[in-house]
């Protein structure tokens, strides 16, 4: 049986002892804890780094991560404060609550740690793990996806970067950017012009939040029923983080400024797509095997 992939511990406590204790769903996590790898054959498995978005955290994208470890990758995530669901959502209440940290709004403090990571997986800090340290790819989403466009960009030990949801690309090694045709936040436009330095797919009728798990937390009906209604809530900042919160998931309709559907396409289609993208173009990158990214395999999808 597989895992819940446990999202309150990442509520923070001033939050609990302000409003009471936060249930979220059960998530499946779509993986086993401690489960024994199966050790390949000849130098070992490729390493792909994940960096989560604005307000989110390590899991954010868990059953993305489950699935390219099922395909042989050997994935890392961790959080990166200043960006994460605990230090944002203590700063919607005037005054703040301990704990608000508004730093990745205005700086990016994920780039040290994925710089970090990078070096502890060159030198060997996943050896026991059948890793191979000199196969690596990035991958992120929104916020994550401009630290992988830095880091990518920078250090020549990454060998393919996937951006997911962010504008650019790294301009250096195998480079995919992902986007959404009804994404508020990033664009359309803006992950197209990545195409001038590397392949990109676009998942036509997707929010920004296709490419999470946090749709699954109902985060705007959390905040409307338990924030909106309080007196030392600053309505603007929630506001704020609510849309970002809730851009793409189900039961929305999205703003008729950014794109004319009538509703965002189905979570399930959009994972598919983005497990598959993914899956093919990291085996061409670090395994060196397959065809990789090609148009007409999603009638959602296009690639341009």
């Amino acid at each position: 049986a597989t895992d819940p992939a446990d999202f309150e511990q990442f509520v923070p406590a001033a939050l609990v002892e302000k409003v009471g204790a936060i249930d979220f769903p059960y998530v499946d996590s779509m993986a086993v804890r401690d489960a024994e790898p199966r050790y390949p054959e000849g130098e070992g498995y490729p390493v792909v780094i994940f960096s989560h978005g604005l307000g989110a955290m390590r899991i954010q994208r868990i059953d993305y991560a489950a699935h390219l470890a099922s395909r042989g990758y050997v994935v890392v995530a961790a959080d990166h404060p200043g960006r994460r669901f605990e230090d944002l959502v203590p700063c919607v209440f005037s005054p703040p609550l301990d704990g608000c940290d508004l730093s990745g709004m205005s700086s990016d403090p994920a780039e040290d740690d994925v710089d970090a990571l990078v070096d502890w997986v060159v030198d060997g800090g996943l050896a026991d793990y059948h890793a191979h340290p000199s196969r690596l790819g990035l991958s992120g989403h929104s916020a994550g996806g401009g630290t992988t466009v830095t880091i990518g960009a920078a250090d020549a030990r990454v060998d393919a970067s996937l951006v997911m949801a962010a504008p650019g690309l790294p301009g250096r090694g195998r480079e995919l950017a992902m986007g959404a045709g009804c994404d508020a936040f990033v664009g359309a436009d803006d992950v197209l012009a990545a195409g001038e330095s590397g392949e990109v797919v676009m998942i036509e009728a997707a929010g920004h939040l296709a490419f999470s798990d946090m749709c699954e937390l109902d985060l705007l009906t959390l905040g409307e029923t338990l924030l909106a209604p309080r007196d030392d809530v600053s309505p603007g900042l929630l506001d704020s983080f609510l849309a970002l919160a809730s851009d793409g998931c189900p039961g929305l309709v999205p703003d008729e400024a950014t794109c004319d559907a009538a509703g965002y396409l189905d979570l399930a289609v959009s994972d598919e797509i983005i497990r598959y993208y993914s899956t093919v173009f990291f085996d061409a990158a670090l395994y060196a095997q397959g065809d990789g990214v090609r148009a007409g395999v999603f009638a959602e999808a296009t690639v341009p």
